[in-house]
């Protein structure tokens, strides 16, 4: 029984190591009110996502200049995982998954599509979390 006990904690605490890892941000591309933003490390739960963006914000307009603003005050951050990098589109239905940057001068400029947060503020200052 005790051997049993040992390893649940073991497995435990390598759960909870793994839920705190930092999240890393891989790349921001942009565009006129919207950034999307790939990670690593994200968090599962979207309150726990939502406390990590109220948290990092200041963060991430000083280091990365989003949210990008449009002219009536309104913006969108979309968070994607990063799963493998950046790859090319093959333009057949098999990569209809991907969603691709035009902000890169290559070919190899697409990611599979992974959404983990969308947050949005519109025109009325009003902060939306999907």
């Amino acid at each position: 029984m005790t051997k049993c006990k040992w390893i649940a904690l073991t497995a435990l605490i390598a759960y909870a190591v793994w839920l705190l890892q930092p999240v890393k941000v891989m790349a921001v591309h942009k565009e006129e009110g919207i950034a999307t933003v790939l990670v690593e490390n994200f968090p599962r739960w979207q309150w726990w996502q939502k406390a990590w963006f109220k948290s990092h914000q200041r963060e991430l307009q000083e280091r990365y200049g989003i949210p990008v603003v449009k002219k009536n005050g309104s913006w969108s951050i979309f968070f994607m995982g990063w799963q493998d990098g950046y790859r090319k589109d093959s333009l057949y239905d098999q990569d209809s998954d991907l969603l691709c940057f035009d902000d890169m001068n290559t070919d190899v400029n697409c990611i599979r599509k992974e959404p983990l947060l969308w947050v949005s503020k519109n025109a009325y200052g009003v902060v939306h979390y999907w």
